[in-house]
């Protein structure tokens, strides 16, 4: 059975579930989606986008859609590239909750896994969860050595279910594209790709168990404490770690706190996050207050590792030069660590972006360090990527969000801390390094090898180009911007063209068949044959229609 053409339903299950997508979004004021008509759909496409409320539909309609579709919410949260600040902060209330497994299902679930009763394992465990959500829940529980751990279980309908939301999500997001072929500067097929790869390490708890390890060694030796994976009692579906103790973030009371204490616990955070974006390249992605605690012995503990960036060496240093240049207000280099990123750009705006990005740097040249704050600077930076529409790697805007949201950490704890001296060290440290002569040496060899290659390359490629010239193969891509826009033009008047002709053909047909006597029955009263009378009205009918048509173009 079909779905009006709009997307394969692969199962009576899928077209029961795109019906229940397709009514949410006629609910929320998205059925502009599913207009036939291009114009009138990416008008109000439009419209929509740009009204006050677009945000908060755009969250109940992904609340009321379900679990992974508020997981794709929280992700897209991240995309401060993409969306202004008003959306963003939509997407951010939306939250992963849901009601506790049944009784026993979570122990069966362990022991299915592990391999062992629950109580052979545990010496004793809480059936209450400690949270829930919609892929797993957490409970406290006791090892036989006494060690106290936190044991994290997968629901067992969490990966039919996003396997089949995650399928009708690319075939929505194909379709979106086809609809507004270039209108929209999202990329949506790379966002719900981007969203698989996290949910799916989501569902495999291993890699977060890696992930957890990882940090831990990273933070060894540091006032960051990373709790311990029991690895021999962690599966893809099972996970246990170390139950830390502490008091999250959200319930600290800094007023009864010493002014000291509350600068060294603020400083804390902002001192993490700059350690894993200019170190270790290996960040945590959502550093809320839920997943922060400050411990007894007055340590910060960083929980939940599911969702996580990486980094190449060769980002860190791009991301090092960027800084760099930020801190000595060279727009042109700071262009050019933007480059380094993996940002791209028209070619025709470099240079009124470079003039765009000297003014901004030299607007906070002028304040001091507590006149601004850094979640201001990088939010007035992300809207001028957006103005120049700049193609951002998903990872640096997920870097951003973590450092505005430990910025905003910080602050809550001690309102007069600036995350910029927290940051000095690490910039001075980056400029020592830069220049150091081992450094010099080997940054000139690493350019005299690169240029090398291309020299290497270049008469290779030269001689495949004069072949493909001489064998007439040689290809020429021609791309015309509004090529997509003049075949949608010239489709809709063939069409009415057709219906105009065979509205003609029927009026005359009728005609004809009404002037002669065809034999056979005929309308009453008028004495025409019923065939001939049919057919006029047809032709009528379709006229009418057509006609409706043009005037509600308004284009005669």
């Amino acid at each position: 059975m079909g779905n009006g053409g709009l997307l394969p339903a692969r199962s009576a299950g899928g077209l029961k579930r795109f019906s229940q997508i397709s009514r949410v979004l006629v609910r929320h004021g998205f059925g502009f989606v599913f207009d036939v008509r291009r114009d009138r759909r990416e008008k109000k496409g439009l419209q929509e986008f740009l009204a006050p409320n677009f945000g908060v539909r755009l969250r109940r309609t992904l609340d009321d859609l379900g679990p992974t579709f508020v997981k794709f919410g929280q992700v897209l949260s991240t995309r401060s590239d993409i969306f202004p600040e008003g959306i963003l902060s939509e997407l951010q209330k939306l939250q992963d909750t849901a009601s506790p497994m049944p009784a026993g299902t979570a122990q069966a679930l362990i022991e299915a896994e592990l391999g062992a009763p629950v109580g052979e394992i545990f010496s004793s465990f809480d059936p209450v969860p400690l949270g829930s959500a919609s892929i797993g829940q957490v409970h406290r529980a006791v090892l036989r050595g006494g060690e106290v751990v936190a044991v994290k279980v997968q629901r067992p309908e969490a990966p039919g279910r996003v396997a089949g939301d995650l399928e009708l999500m690319r075939e929505f997001a194909a379709f979106v594209d086809r609809r507004f072929a270039r209108r929209i500067l999202v990329d949506i097929r790379g966002l719900v790709a981007e969203f698989e790869g996290v949910i799916l390490r989501e569902l495999d708890y291993t890699a977060e168990a890696r992930n957890a390890r990882r940090f831990a060694a990273n933070f060894a030796g540091t006032p960051v404490a990373i709790p311990a994976v029991y690895e021999e009692l962690t599966t893809s579906k099972v996970m246990t770690m170390e139950f830390v103790v502490g008091t999250r973030f959200r319930d600290i009371r800094p007023l009864l706190m010493t002014p000291s204490e509350r600068r060294r616990v603020a400083s804390m955070g902002a001192d993490a996050i700059f350690k894993m974006a200019f170190e270790d390249g290996f960040f945590h992605g959502d550093p809320h207050p839920s997943n922060l605690l400050l411990t007894p012995e007055g340590d910060l503990a960083l929980l939940d590792f599911g969702m996580v960036g990486f980094m190449s060496r060769g980002d860190i240093e791009a991301l090092s030069r960027l800084f760099i240049a930020v801190i000595q207000r060279d727009a042109s280099a700071a262009l050019r660590g933007l480059e380094a990123l993996g940002v791209r750009y028209a070619t025709e705006v470099r240079g009124e972006l470079v003039r765009e990005l000297r003014e901004f740097l030299n607007k906070y040249s002028g304040l001091s360090v507590g006149e601004v704050t850094l979640g201001q600077a990088l939010s007035e930076l992300i809207a001028l990527a957006r103005r120049y529409r700049l193609r951002v790697p998903p990872v640096f805007p997920l870097l951003t969000k973590a450092l505005v949201t430990a910025e905003g950490l910080a602050r809550s704890i001690d309102p007069t801390i600036n995350v910029y001296e927290v940051a000095r060290p690490y910039a001075r440290r980056l400029l020592t390094q830069r220049y150091r002569p081992d450094v010099l040496a080997r940054s000139a060899t690493e350019r005299s090898l690169e240029y090398a290659r291309y020299v290497e390359e270049y008469p290779e490629q030269v001689r495949q180009l004069l072949g493909e010239l001489a064998d007439g193969e040689l290809e020429v891509r021609l791309r015309h911007g509004g090529l997509d826009e003049l075949v949608g033009e010239v489709d809709v008047l063939a069409n009415r063209l057709v219906f105009a002709v065979v509205t003609g053909a029927l009026l005359v047909g009728s005609s004809m068949l009404g002037s002669f006597d065809v034999g056979g029955p005929s309308v009453p009263l008028l004495g025409v044959p019923v065939v001939a009378f049919i057919g006029f009205t047809l032709a009528l009918i379709l006229a009418t229609i057509l006609l409706t048509i043009i005037f509600r173009s308004r284009r005669l």
